[in-house]
């Protein structure tokens, strides 16, 4: 276990000085600050047209507000309550991490050992040189070099076995080397939960329903669809999909439920629910992970959770979970036994749920406006105007595959011009100091700043990234190689149709178009319906006859992913993409 301990036991100590120091909000504060809070919601609710969400806050360790705001049901007209069961979505992830660390409480797993310790008939394929082997942290983490899902099995119309993870992972490819770079993956915690139901000797299911739900009583927390509510888009009512795998997005659960799993790693929650997850394992889940990584930056991510620090010198932790059209946010100060979970049927809640959060902190604010162990500022980099060498405009100029799409840089003079391939915008990029790269678009014929870009080189690689007001940065994408593109992915190119669905497959993807575009890029072209719409252009770096890689990391799907060029007995290419095999129907 590689924990921090000198370090926990000083936080430990400033923790008890405050603690003894702090006067707590009266109950008249808290019953002012609770129906303001109210009014709140309900105009964001109107102004969102959200039909139903439910909300479960604590603060400094008391509950304020455990409530259901419009419906869950709009027509049999059932009011949405405390205990309105939603599909949480990427919060199920927490349910998963918990379990794990429960397991690692227990003393019954390692999370520094190897994953195929614990699942040994695992295994898939690599591009890199050297040891390819994640750990259990590394899953916990996101920081395990797999990719972001496969995006054919994830959405199903009924339940599938977690067996077939290990039949899906053999033909596929990692997208970089364990612990180089945060990648997001539903794949990783659907293995967690394969790994739960090996050591237990149980399915996950019953795993988490004896040793989670039961204890805690989340009496309406269960793996499947909702049984009793509708969701919603703008008021409308809108179906969702069914099942995916019950580790990273399977379970259906209330705002006062998962108020009890948040309890588990705040200050106070511990110390009721003493003994089920240790401090020490506790403290390591809300500590950042593998910050010395190449291309970590400013991740931000402890196990499975998403913490920041904050002004006052406190931690915010956070996970959000989307189940469209249902959304659901967790976000607690651990130091300060204070949360707030909101669950939503209505995709356009999103806002409700960030709003409501910033008032919370405001209100925490008013009496918490420092910490005694408050990290000294940080001094801002001063960011100037520079003048790129020849190498380093030959470096950076081409075709970069990020999460919004192809970004091509071209030189010109001492600046670029930029275009953005999706959406056919055009603007300059200026060079700055520290890798910065300032985008400048025109609007209405103005020239407006539009956001700050930064360029690395790791490891042969030449990354780029966003960065932030804040300054912090994020990696979005990667550069494209357009060196040569080998005459069978020439050859291949044309419009090509999914030909493996199933039965129990919910049909995401119709049509793709291969094609080599204006700046000698392999691209993919196309667009997804379900969950949601949303077009997919994709560039690929061709590293052999037979096999393409799409560069980047941290999109929605397929960053970083192996894109395979085969044949049929007719001669005619297929393309295999995420679990989908796409048959060619034109040039």
């Amino acid at each position: 276990m590689k924990l921090h301990h000198k370090t926990f036991l000083v936080l430990g100590l400033l923790f008890a000085c405050e603690i003894s120091a702090q006067k707590y909000f009266s109950p008249a504060e808290l019953e002012r600050f609770k129906q303001d809070f109210k009014e709140h919601v309900l105009k964001k609710m109107k102004k969102h047209h959200v039909t139903g969400l439910s909300i479960a806050m604590e603060i400094e360790d008391q509950l304020v507000l455990a409530e259901g705001f419009g419906f869950s049901d709009k027509s049999k007209n059932i009011k949405a309550t405390k205990d309105t069961e939603y599909p949480i979505g990427s919060v199920s992830k927490i349910i998963t991490s918990t379990a794990i660390l429960k397991l690692y409480t227990d003393g019954r797993i390692d999370i520094d050992k190897p994953y195929t310790h614990y699942v040994q008939d695992f295994s898939m394929r690599s591009h890199f040189k050297g040891e390819n082997g994640f750990t259990v942290r590394h899953l916990l983490s996101h920081y395990a070099g797999l990719p972001r899902l496969l995006a054919k099995g994830f959405m199903k119309k009924g339940p599938e076995p977690l067996e077939n993870l290990l039949l899906n992972s053999k033909e596929e490819y990692l997208i970089s080397p364990p612990g180089r770079v945060y990648q997001y993956s539903d794949w990783g915690v659907d293995l967690l939960s394969l790994l739960v139901a090996r050591v237990s000797g149980v399915s996950y299911e019953e795993y988490v329903e004896n040793n989670i739900f039961k204890p805690l009583k989340m009496n309406h927390s269960y793996f499947g669809p909702a049984q009793h509510t509708k969701g919603y888009n703008k008021g409308v009512e809108t179906k969702t999909y069914t099942y995916s795998y019950p580790g990273s997005d399977g379970v259906t659960s209330s705002a006062s439920d998962m108020l009890k799993i948040a309890r588990l790693y705040t200050k106070n929650g511990r110390r009721t629910n003493k003994g089920f997850l240790s401090d020490a394992v506790v403290e390591d889940a809300l500590q950042n992970q593998f910050t010395g990584a190449p291309l970590a930056f400013d991740t931000g991510i402890g196990l499975m959770w998403e913490v920041m620090r904050l002004k006052s010198g406190h931690t915010r932790v956070k996970k959000a979970g989307v189940h469209e059209p249902f959304y659901s946010y967790i976000f607690f100060i651990p130091e300060l036994d204070t949360s707030i979970i909101i669950c939503s049927n209505s995709n356009s809640s999103s806002a409700i749920h960030w709003d409501s959060w910033g008032k919370l902190y405001a209100f925490m604010g008013k009496k918490y406006k420092a910490s005694k162990y408050q990290n000294s500022a940080e001094e801002k980099i001063a960011y100037k105007k520079t003048t790129l060498t020849n190498a380093e405009f030959k470096k950076i100029e081409g075709s970069y595959s990020t999460s919004i799409g192809i970004l091509n840089f071209k030189r010109n003079g001492n600046r670029f011009d930029v275009d953005l391939k999706a959406e056919g915008k055009k603007g300059v990029g200026i060079p700055y100091s520290n890798g910065l790269i300032k985008l400048y678009g025109k609007i209405l014929g103005i020239k407006m700043h539009s956001m700050d870009v930064f360029w690395k080189e790791s490891n042969g690689e030449l990354i780029i990234g966003e960065q932030f007001e804040n300054g912090t940065r994020h990696v979005v994408g990667s550069k494209i190689n357009t060196k040569k593109i080998p005459d069978s992915w020439r050859n291949a190119v044309g419009t090509y149709k999914v030909d493996n669905y199933g039965e129990n497959d919910y049909r995401t993807i119709d049509n793709l178009q291969l094609l080599v575009n204006s700046d000698n890029v392999l691209e993919i072209r196309g667009s997804a319906k379900y969950p949601r719409e949303m077009g997919i252009q994709l560039g690929l770096s061709p590293i052999s006859d037979g096999l393409a890689v799409i560069p980047g990391y941290n999109f929605d799907f397929f960053g970083g992913e192996t894109v395979k060029l085969q044949k049929e007995k007719s001669g005619e290419p297929v393309l295999m993409l995420s679990g989908y095999k796409f048959k060619r129907t034109g040039k």
